[in-house]
């Protein structure tokens, strides 16, 4: 560590920064000037917590001062000091029992991975045109389900609020065995199924890919591997990278892959410009906003399709869909209605 230094113009400009953030961004002042420049070897998270300021703070702090983050916080540092500041990581140890030898991981170096993941994968997908065909399915499909097990859950409800923001027919497939049931008994040969597959691979998602195959619909399949179990019934693979410095596989990509998907067949969607905007209109008379101020029209245009898709019996619309309590549309218990 080095010693303190004179103060600097940058020191100085965080100062007058402080003075017009109020008492955190004082604090927060107060504990990067002591040692300055070497305070800044120390973890932003360490310095949040010395000075019992938010994130939030800290960000005020900097943006008052122009500076865009501690990073360049510390290179002006360095170049006024004349000094080689070190820098901070955040540094964590698996717990996992299986792992050896049991190493700490840097927190850089786990985002430098997901980045990797993430770079890797839309470019693959990119490159030999997966996507571009699978969102071409999604477009000619008389309907679609989206079916996603375990972890996958999660992946699923986020694609099918993504697709139903700009076209209809779209329902979420409950991982359960009646739900499954239902959507295969009223599948047809023209509609499409996607489903999320990744290790340790679902049973229910692997059965029902299957039964869709042998029912002659399409399936794209969102999965780590080409070996996948569900491959063998896919139409359509997506490949996605989701190797990970902790025990879970990296959800980055998996994430990525479904919005790019999403916001193709949205693309290509006849009427999702106005259907988006009708969203977004009834959710304004509806109230569904709620909280802070209104979202602009081009807010609601583009962030609507985050918005759950409007539950039937609640908002009292006939033939409405029916939904589970975040509001997306799911399999029923009698099936869903016929395509329109």
């Amino acid at each position: 560590m080095t010693g303190p230094l004179a103060p600097t113009p940058t020191l100085e400009l965080l100062r007058a920064a402080a003075a017009l953030c109020g008492p955190a961004a004082q604090r927060l002042f107060e504990v990067l000037a002591e040692g300055y420049p070497a305070s800044l070897e120390r973890r932003p998270g360490q310095l949040l917590r010395a000075a019992d300021a938010s994130a939030a703070d800290l960000d005020g702090l900097l943006a008052a001062a122009g500076v865009a983050s501690t990073d360049d916080l510390r290179l002006l540092a360095a170049r006024e000091s004349g000094l080689r500041l070190a820098e901070p990581d955040l540094r964590f140890t698996s717990r996992d029992p299986e792992s050896e030898p049991r190493e700490r991981s840097a927190l850089r170096r786990m985002i430098t991975a997901e980045e990797g993941n993430l770079r890797r994968t839309l470019a693959d997908l990119q490159a030999n045109g997966a996507l571009e065909l699978a969102a071409a399915v999604l477009l000619q499909a008389r309907r679609r389900w989206v079916l996603g097990d375990l972890k996958s859950a999660g992946y699923a409800s986020l694609l099918t609020s993504d697709l139903t923001s700009s076209m209809r027919d779209v329902f979420l497939v409950q991982p359960a065995t009646g739900a499954a049931v239902n959507a295969i008994s009223d599948a047809h040969p023209d509609d499409v199924l996607v489903v999320f597959s990744f290790r340790n691979y679902s049973r229910l998602t692997v059965d029902v890919a299957r039964e869709f195959h042998a029912l002659g619909a399409s399936v794209i399949a969102l999965t780590d591997s080409y070996t996948s179990p569900v491959c063998s019934f896919a139409s359509h693979v997506l490949a996605v990278d989701t190797r990970s410095e902790s025990p879970h596989h990296s959800p980055t990509a998996v994430a990525a892959a479904a919005h790019v998907l999403a916001a193709l067949a949205a693309a290509g969607a006849k009427g999702a410009a106005r259907r988006n905007r009708r969203r977004a209109e009834l959710f304004r008379s509806l109230d569904s906003y709620g909280l802070g101020r209104p979202p602009s029209l081009a807010d609601e245009a583009g962030g609507a399709g985050g918005a759950p898709d409007l539950p039937g019996s609640a908002a009292g619309i006939p033939g409405a869909r029916a939904s589970d309590p975040s509001g997306l549309p799911v399999v029923p218990e009698g099936g869903p209605p016929p395509a329109r």
